[in-house]
């Protein structure tokens, strides 16, 4: 195995009981009923009202049963658990936070095909290559690197990586192009924050949205302005090196974008 990054900001769920599917299906805004072993499935967690609260990798765990795992933000795993027991009610479904029992990683350029860990290609982009689930009680087969390789690729791609990029309970999700990366499914039944989310799709109501960007100059910190002379136009979100991903009002006076002491240049997302 080469190639590796590690990704310690990532924690773990596992979903558990006979409800299971069911139970995640009727919240998430993707289709989650039908998951195949050896492969992920991306979704968010909506408010009623369809602002983003949560993101995040659905995996069918290793183990016979009906069980899944919630590859999510680790700084906010208490949140998400708490949300989704609330919706619980009668379900039989146990929610445990595993985040000590695996590593996550990624390989962005591929090619783990070893069968050892839980191997799953990254659904929202083929540029991000696979993620993989080792057990933590189990020594890793190489020495990864740190998180920068991969966080690059995924901003070079304008790919949101949660509350990083995405406002809780402010962003809609066709802001963020969830969409565009394979994370809402039109066709299927009600979910919550759904009618928000189709109204925004038919009506056409977004009128800003998130593109990464060239940074010509110092790299701007997050959530810095963006103006076009004297309009402030966006927002700065995450961002390394010379990139970064970045709202942007899709109405704007013309001109150069400038954000701190450095001029952005917009890319055309890779979807």
């Amino acid at each position: 195995m080469t190639g590796l990054c590690r990704l310690p900001g990532r924690g773990i769920l596992r979903l558990a009981g006979p409800d299971t599917v069911a139970f995640l299906q009727a919240l998430v805004s993707n289709d989650v009923s039908d998951i195949a072993p050896g492969s992920a499935r991306y979704a968010v967690l909506l408010t009623p009202q369809g602002k983003f609260l949560h993101d995040f990798l659905v995996i069918p765990a290793p183990e016979a049963g009906a069980a899944l795992l919630i590859d999510c933000e680790r700084a906010r795993i208490d949140d998400l658990k708490r949300r989704l027991t609330l919706y619980r009610l009668r379900s039989k479904v146990t929610i445990e936070d595993r985040s000590d029992d695996w590593i996550v990683l990624a390989a962005p350029d591929g090619g783990l095909d070893d069968g050892r860990g839980v191997v799953v290609a990254d659904p929202r982009h083929p540029a991000l290559g696979q993620r993989l689930y080792w057990p933590a009680a189990e020594p890793l087969p190489v020495e990864p690197a740190d998180a920068s390789a991969w966080d690059a690729r995924r901003i070079a791609l304008g790919v949101p990586d949660g509350s990083r990029d995405m406002t809780i309970d402010k962003t809609i999700l066709l802001e963020a192009r969830i969409d565009a990366f394979h994370g809402i499914d039109f066709r299927k039944g009600c979910y919550v924050g759904q009618e928000i989310t189709a109204r925004s799709r038919y009506r056409g109501t977004v009128r800003k949205k998130l593109f990464p960007c060239r940074v010509d100059g110092p790299l701007p910190e997050t959530g810095t302005p963006v103006t076009v002379g004297d309009s402030e136009v966006g927002e700065v979100r995450s961002g390394m090196g010379d990139r970064a991903i970045v709202l942007l009002r899709l109405e704007r006076p013309e001109g150069e974008l400038v954000a701190g002491g450095a001029r952005l240049l917009p890319e055309p997302p890779q979807e």
